[in-house]
């Protein structure tokens, strides 16, 4: 079946909010515990059946809206998404990361160079959506993931991190791994993003675990730790990557890996989510997954419009004129601001539900 490009984007987009969404409840368990608590098959659980999105797809969202705001234009870009996190910060979001808390600080306090020194996931979990935008122009897809990455983190192995997860999402818009590539081609793409040591030894460690008997097994061996994987970038992108890899075309699968490692579950099925959905479109999601997932005002109807505007920003054709993306409505919702007190009461719930057992 032909998949098209405004299908594979849509399927980026809420790839990324349902694996968040089946995650959300088991983030920060032990391995031990998220495989008593995430009895399979899944399906939304977070309130009362139903899902919700944490910070990982609200970035997102707020990088596609900047990318259609900047129109390419990578420093109007990077001032669009930094107002969305200082409105995002005054809605008082649970979760965030402390390198992106104090990143959105130093932005109140007027701080062009606003990032902190940090290896964390954060840029990386918003990637996605910036390769599959510009799947078809390497130097705009790579100054908008180190625009986007800049922003709150400046440790360099954040940006490869953040880099690699847009790479790969790139082909796949792209329509170049139509089919899953052979592992030499996946740990080519990989290597070629830094020739820094440490992702060297990453890519390294993910080839070994890709021929391996068990995969997976290995993978959470190498990357992981007896409380899952952690949010440090060198852990958490190359799970993901391997989960999609593994699970190739197979979206369920691919998040289901990931709930019953632990550790930091939203933001890996978030990033492997969003490339699982980039491989199969919208289709390939669990249809009663993405039913229930039900949030606002970052919506699954209102995911749909971004993706339908991010389509049209960049062309296969790289001589052709540059096409008028369609009106979406990109400004930032005051209704973060009571969703955003929901949510914290349900995550506060869920945590003393995790008081109780199975242990």
């Amino acid at each position: 079946m032909h998949t098209t490009r405004l299908q594979l984007i849509e399927g980026c987009l809420l790839g990324c909010a349902v694996g968040d969404a089946i995650g959300l409840p088991y983030e920060g368990m032990s391995t031990r515990r998220a495989r008593r608590f995430a009895r399979l098959p899944l399906e939304q659980r977070f309130l009362l059946g139903y899902g919700m999105v944490s910070d990982d797809t609200d970035h997102s969202v707020f990088v596609a809206q900047a990318m259609l705001r900047g129109g390419g234009d990578v420093e109007k870009f990077r001032a669009c998404l930094a107002w969305r996190f200082r409105l995002w910060f005054l809605c008082l979001p649970a979760g965030i990361g402390l390198a992106t808390l104090r990143g959105i600080l130093r932005l109140w306090l007027g701080m062009r160079r606003s990032g902190v020194f940090s290896a964390g996931n954060g840029p990386s979990m918003r990637s996605a959506i910036i390769g599959a935008t510009w799947s078809h122009d390497t130097k705009r897809r790579r100054a908008h993931v180190h625009a986007s990455t800049l922003l709150t983190h400046t440790d360099p192995k954040a940006f490869v991190g953040a880099l690699a997860v847009a790479e790969v999402a790139a082909q796949l818009v792209a329509g170049l791994w139509k089919q899953k590539p052979d592992v030499e081609t996946f740990m080519a793409l990989l290597a070629s993003v830094s020739a820094d040591t440490s992702w060297q030894k990453v890519v390294d460690g993910m080839r070994a675990a890709c021929t391996s008997p068990d995969p997976m097994g290995f993978a959470l061996k190498q990357f992981g730790t007896r409380q899952g994987i952690s949010g440090y970038v060198l852990h958490s992108v190359p799970f993901a990557l391997l989960a999609w890899y593994h699970h190739f075309g197979d979206y369920r699968a691919t998040i289901e890996t990931i709930t019953q490692a632990g550790g930091d579950v939203d933001t890996v099925a978030a990033i492997a989510g969003a490339l699982a959905g980039a491989t199969s479109g919208t289709d390939g999601i669990p249809q009663t997954w993405l039913k229930h997932l039900t949030d606002w005002p970052h919506s699954t109807g209102y995911m749909r419009e971004l993706a339908t505007g991010l389509a049209a920003c960049d062309s296969p054709q790289p001589n052709s004129p540059e096409q008028e993306p369609p009106a979406v409505n990109t400004r930032f919702s005051p209704w973060l601001f009571p969703r955003g007190i929901l949510f914290t009461t349900v995550v506060l719930l869920h945590g003393l539900r995790r008081l109780l057992p199975p242990y």
